[in-house]
């Protein structure tokens, strides 16, 4: 019986600290990560949201500029003035979407305000 009871209080201590950690450590594994395709329906519903994806295009200057994030459900571009990230590298971004940005003459359609990368 005693032993049960450290099992269940183990297991609570355990959920409360991922619980009290946040999301952004889950979600640097992928888990909690929204689906892009998920993000383009109803792009204003997600003010903070999770991605994950592999960066499969680039534009910018001087570390600044927006760069596309794919995963099995779609892509979408990601503005940073953060730097960009390694081309072909998998990345998880927390961030805001938004409709309609239009950069260097080109509509991005949806896309995300990068405020943290992992």
């Amino acid at each position: 019986m005693k032993q049960r009871l450290r099992k269940g209080s183990l297991v609570f201590l355990l959920c409360l600290s991922l619980a009290l950690a946040g999301c952004g450590p889950l979600a640097r594994l992928g888990i909690g990560t929204t689906p892009i395709a998920t993000i383009q329906q109803n792009p204003s519903r997600y003010t903070d949201v999770y991605v994950r994806g592999r960066v499969v295009n680039q534009i910018g200057v001087f570390g600044q500029g927006v760069y596309e994030l794919q995963d099995n459900s779609g892509s979408l571009w990601v503005i940073t003035d953060k730097g960009l990230p390694a081309m072909n590298s998998t990345v998880t971004v927390r961030g805001k979407a938004q409709e309609g940005i239009v950069v260097g003459g080109r509509s991005f359609g949806v896309s995300l305000v990068e405020a943290e990368r992992f």
